[in-house]
């Protein structure tokens, strides 16, 4: 019959805060200025885990001590759930209405790379006491059951889909037709929608998304676009246009930095994609976390200026 794997008593949960130090710091030296105690302490902790376990959690080097690999498993294991203890036990005595600790966030990689990450800056520098964690992705995640504090969220071309979820809209995401300066230089540009059916096209969404709302000087007209290249990411979409592939759709926030350089070129300007809106969704919950009050507040101050097309 197999051994029941020993357990770390509850006392040994500051050592495992240290173990877990000593992973991020690089070091016992390192941890030791971290934690601002004694080098020797820090050794002290260590082994009074390794004496519970039975297992050797550091190896000593002629460099300097290094963590074993059941060092590293373990430092892994308990560091999400230390980091959490620690958020809680700082949390007492804080204000209620003061952002604290992991604000776990998802969002399609476009917007996270284009929109959220330059205002991370701003946004950590205003709520010190938050830290951040980003997953990208097209995926529509279960927020609840995948422990995700709220997503970003654009809705396109249909409006977004009734849940449970609070929406909350950050803006209006501008979109617009592109071709690469390559293709542009090649072939004579559509002056209309129906001349747009005679060249390539690079398709953002394949399959039934490829009959795609416009708004033209006529108002709006439902176009089914045959292209024979397709994906479901838009820094796929742009790098196909920018190699010169076909003609396709783009956010403002990916095209601005192309056309500057002079990469693309704007196709049927007067014609444009139906614009997408963006929202930040989150679980109901009373009272709301202030962490996630602070992030959609801070987003809904700043995204706009980034995701919609100045006025031309």
């Amino acid at each position: 019959m197999a051994k029941a794997p020993k357990k770390v008593p509850f006392g040994r949960l500051d050592e495992l805060g240290v173990l877990v130090d000593v992973a991020e710091a690089g070091s016992l030296t390192a941890a030791a200025k971290r934690l601002s105690v004694p080098k020797s302490t820090v050794g002290r902790s260590i082994r009074r885990i390794e004496e519970d376990l039975g297992v050797s959690l550091v190896r000593r080097m002629a460099r300097g001590p290094a963590l074993t690999e059941p060092g590293r498993v373990l430092a892994d294991l308990a560091a999400p759930h230390i980091a959490a203890l620690r958020d809680v036990t700082s949390a007492l005595g804080r204000s209620s209405s003061e952002a604290y600790g992991l604000l776990r966030v998802t969002m399609p990689a476009d917007i996270a790379g284009y929109v959220v990450a330059p205002l991370l800056a701003g946004f950590l520098a205003r709520h010190p006491c938050v830290r951040l964690e980003i997953a990208h992705g097209l995926r529509v995640v279960d927020l609840v059951r995948e422990g995700f504090d709220l997503a970003i969220r654009a809705s396109w071309p249909k409006p977004m889909p009734s849940s449970s979820l609070i929406a909350k809209r950050l803006g209006t995401l501008s979109m617009g037709l592109y071709a690469g300066a390559t293709y542009a230089a090649q072939r004579e540009l559509p002056k209309n929608l129906d001349e747009l059916l005679d060249h390539g096209v690079v398709l953002f969404y394949p399959g039934e998304h490829n009959t795609f709302p416009y708004i033209g000087p006529k108002g709006r007209v439902e176009l089914k676009i045959p292209g024979r290249v397709s994906g479901d990411d838009f820094f796929f979409t742009r790098g196909a246009i920018v190699a010169g592939v076909g003609i396709g759709m783009l956010p403002w926030f990916m095209a601005s930095p192309e056309l500057a350089a002079g990469r693309i070129v704007r196709v049927l300007p007067d014609h444009a994609p139906v614009a997408a809106q963006i929202y930040v969704v989150y679980p109901p919950a009373k009272p709301v976390p202030p962490k996630v009050t602070a992030f959609c507040s801070y987003m809904a101050e700043h995204a706009p200026r980034l995701i919609t097309e100045p006025m031309r």
